[in-house]
């Protein structure tokens, strides 16, 4: 159960009284439980041992988070119109969430275009995804090329190079695309630094949507020449599952503040838990270091971490949020997949989701009242017709 907004701040100089609080929750959940000695082990009284942590089975959130600026509808636009005069298409997908940080619509638009898929930021997905990924597109979509990389440290980076120069005849034009806050960006100011050891190209920042429209032509290599074409990030004008898209508004997809720091703090706390990734309650203090389950149990003690605190001397909660969300984005808490990546479900992503995408998937809202509109009067059509003539007279 959702608890992340019944707590917003709490008075510094109750910090104390907090505590104490949240020791007592600590003590109602997780009482220890008393066991009678082996006598064989030499014991002679009895011992009192905390029960061993049991992370939540399952997050409930009914919101999804829908972020579809104007911006992004031009740059659809605009990607649709100058596919005409691009060799390669490079998609760019994060690797954290493999399946989650794909949109549909690009699915449609590249159409038969020659396409090389990038998972990058591998460096923070759990190592075994690369593995599964590729073996999934040599089972599902063999001739679908696939690069882990992790831009940043020009990781795998001239293998994207040189497989845009292999098919080179000519000048080549590379087009990339992706979600938004994948590494985009971050991917054209490598492949520039690594092809022809120039500076960065395309501006970026830790938030989505810094790129705001269709760049020009950046070069990238020199023989064969190769030339780049930036574009905005593009999100799913609506993600219908809440628990997609907090995944990609964790994984930095979505303004935070759209997302609500706390829920996505709430929800990144129940992931930890289920991969067995306790850390935090040591690093935050934690009484005794026992992991907990509640975000309004950790957010206090992270504000009192890190000295967090607001006008009126109190303990800014969001600004906690804040601060356990980052540390996960940059890596500190562990490398994790976000994303299922057990085989029934990637055969499902590849026959059923994105890999088979139609062009009507990816609608926003309205979009979808209107197409559900026009089928309802087809129908209405269909049943009028049906009905046997009545002639009067």
């Amino acid at each position: 159960m959702l608890v992340a907004k019944t707590i917003r701040t709490v008075p510094l100089r109750h910090a104390s009284v907090a505590s104490s609080v949240i020791r007592e929750l600590y003590t109602k959940a997780d009482s220890p439980a008393v066991v009678s000695p082996d006598p064989e082990a030499g014991g002679n009284e009895s011992t009192s041992i905390s029960p061993p942590f049991v992370p939540n089975p399952h997050f409930t959130h009914a919101r999804s988070i829908n972020w579809f600026p104007g911006h992004m509808a031009r740059g659809l636009r605009l990607i649709s119109s100058a596919l005409n005069s691009v060799d390669l298409v490079v998609e760019v997908r994060d690797a954290r969430i493999p399946l989650s940080s794909v949109n549909p619509k690009f699915e449609y638009l590249v159409g038969c275009k020659d396409r090389l898929i990038i998972y990058n930021k591998a460096d923070l997905a759990h190592p075994t995804t690369q593995s599964i990924i590729t073996s999934a597109f040599k089972t599902h979509s063999p001739s679908t090329p696939v690069i882990f990389t992790n831009a940043l440290a020009d990781h795998n980076v001239r293998l994207i190079i040189s497989h845009a120069a292999r098919r080179a005849v000519g000048n080549t034009t590379v087009m990339i695309v992706g979600m938004p806050n994948v590494g985009k960006s971050s991917l054209v100011n490598s492949l520039r630094r690594v092809g022809v050891g120039k500076g960065k190209a395309a501006a970026t920042g830790s938030q989505p949507g810094v790129t705001r429209t269709v760049a020009g032509t950046i070069k990238v290599l020199e023989d064969p020449v190769v030339y780049l074409i930036d574009t905005p990030g593009v999100m799913v004008p609506h993600i219908p599952d809440p628990i997609t898209s907090l995944k990609v508004a964790l994984t930095g997809g979505v303004r935070d503040h759209l997302a609500d720091e706390q829920v996505m703090a709430d929800y990144l706390l129940y992931r930890l838990n289920l991969f067995g990734a306790f850390g935090y309650a040591e690093y935050f203090r934690l009484p005794d270091a026992v992991p907990t389950n509640e975000v309004h149990v950790l957010l206090p003690y992270i504000a009192q971490r890190v000295g967090a605190v607001v006008k009126g001397g109190e303990l800014d909660l969001n600004a906690a949020a804040r601060f356990f969300i980052k540390h996960y984005r940059d890596g500190k808490l562990g490398r994790f997949t976000l994303d299922d990546m057990r085989e029934e479900m990637l055969k499902e992503f590849f026959v059923k989701g994105s890999m088979g995408a139609e062009a009507g998937e990816g609608l926003s809202r309205r979009q979808e009242k209107k197409k559900q509109k026009m089928e309802d009067r087809r129908r209405a059509r269909e049943r009028d017709a049906a009905k046997p003539m009545v002639i009067k007279g």
